[in-house]
């Protein structure tokens, strides 16, 4: 770290932070004169993984990687213009954070940074700083819990459902042979027949239970039937689920097929991405909950704080739902939504990629029950300029997703 180049923060990065945005400008300067603004230089690490350092990193500017001990890497560019959001906030730190760039940053103590988000009022609508700051060894919290499994590699991760687990060892995109698909269709019968009836093939046709599986296959196509039986599998995982689990799984897995059936929507109006794939990424964005679960469900004691549980899903489902569809074999894109499409502010390339309208059909499955209005004003997510998505769509997408969404539930029953 070169020391020359220590200064004080100006107010207005601090207003960057959404939490203490609202503060008087005295009380920015006061806190401004509490820290230094910092450079690292390439290569530089400025976080490292089991820190338990009780700060929260902001980068001002510059791209750094986030990289576990399990290889995954996520890398994180940052301009002047953007939302200040805090870096790998879990703590002991999952991530080695190092500056690809010449980077500017400010670290700035945790508490210092709960105190002053209560008075300025503002919603503390980032994961609880409270809840990733407990290192406590006596702790039990839901959190800590699952991150210390997750540390261990001894957090529990359930299988795919035979019939997608042997299409995933197959599947090589539009290469994918027909005839393997086939082959491991005939031994499921009951997706076997879903599938010949989107393909509307004819029942009354002379053609034997291979020929016609085979038929429906080439009217389908490689993507659409892969996406459908993942989908189907999916939903399989959850409606096998016993009634203690889906009284909480429920709303979840409302929201997951409310947001598969408006990504399908917009990928068909925009013509950006294809609707089958789209319906996949919506319908898996925050799987993770399964995890979560199962995780409640081996802990009871953990179970009397509804808040805390809120706050270990928010914290927790994007890590988790991305190691589970790692383990599942799904492709990098379909690992970076679950990943990333809850950032609102996300604005990672000039393109815009499956995530960005996966993280739009999340905010308007939400529209519907933000009552506390916690969610950002739609024209200040990047994603809606990038796709081009008016108001008009957006209307459009809802309405339509109720029908859509009928259609998804069919592949259940």
């Amino acid at each position: 770290m070169d020391l020359t180049k220590i200064k004080i923060p100006d107010t207005s990065t601090l207003r960057r932070i959404k939490a203490i945005s609202l503060l008087s400008e005295d009380k920015l300067i006061a806190l401004a004169n509490q820290l230094n603004e910092l450079t690292a230089n390439k290569k530089e690490l400025l976080l490292k993984e089991g820190s338990t350092e009780n700060t929260s990193l902001y980068v001002i500017k510059g791209t750094v990687s986030l990289s576990a001990r399990d290889g995954k890497t996520k890398t994180l560019l940052v301009d002047e213009s953007q939302e200040l959001k805090p870096i790998a906030q879990l703590r002991p730190c999952i991530y080695n954070v190092r500056a690809l760039t010449p980077v500017t940053y400010i670290k700035i103590d945790a508490q210092k940074i709960i105190d002053l988000t209560h008075l300025s009022g503002a919603a503390a609508s980032d994961i609880s700083v409270h809840t990733l700051f407990s290192h406590d060894e006596e702790d039990h919290s839901v959190v800590n819990h699952l991150y210390r499994n997750l540390m261990n590699n001894s957090i529990n991760l359930p299988p795919l459902p035979s019939v997608a687990e042997r299409v995933q060892k197959i599947y090589t995109g539009k290469t994918t042979e027909v005839d393997s698909i086939v082959k491991i269709l005939i031994s499921y019968p009951d997706i076997s027949r879903k599938i010949k009836n989107i393909a509307r093939c004819p029942r009354d046709s002379d053609m034997g239970a291979t020929a016609k599986i085979r038929y429906s296959v080439e009217q389908l196509g490689i993507l659409p039937i892969y996406c459908l039986i993942m989908i189907y599998a999916v939903g399989k995982l959850v409606y096998r689920l016993p009634k203690e689990h889906m009284q909480r799984v429920s709303s979840f897995w409302t929201h997951s097929l409310n947001v598969a059936a408006i990504s399908r929507i917009l990928a068909k109006e925009t013509k950006s991405f294809p609707p089958d794939l789209a319906m996949l990424a919506g319908l898996i964005h925050g799987i993770g909950v399964l995890v979560i679960d199962d995780h409640l469900l081996e802990h009871h004691h953990l179970m009397l704080d509804h808040i805390e549980i809120d706050h270990a899903i928010q914290a927790m489902r994007p890590e988790i739902s991305g190691l589970l569809l790692r383990q599942w074999k799904f492709d990098k894109e379909l690992i970076l939504v679950a990943e990333e499409c809850g950032d609102w502010s996300r604005d990672n390339a000039k393109e815009a990629d499956l995530c960005d309208l996966i993280l739009i059909a999340n905010y308007l499955g939400l529209m519907r029950s933000d009552k506390t209005h916690s969610l950002p004003h739609v024209e200040s997510i990047p994603a809606m300029e990038k796709l081009g998505i008016t108001p008009e769509v957006s209307i459009y997408a809802i309405k339509e997703s109720i029908a859509v969404r009928r259609n998804i539930e069919r592949l259940f029953v």
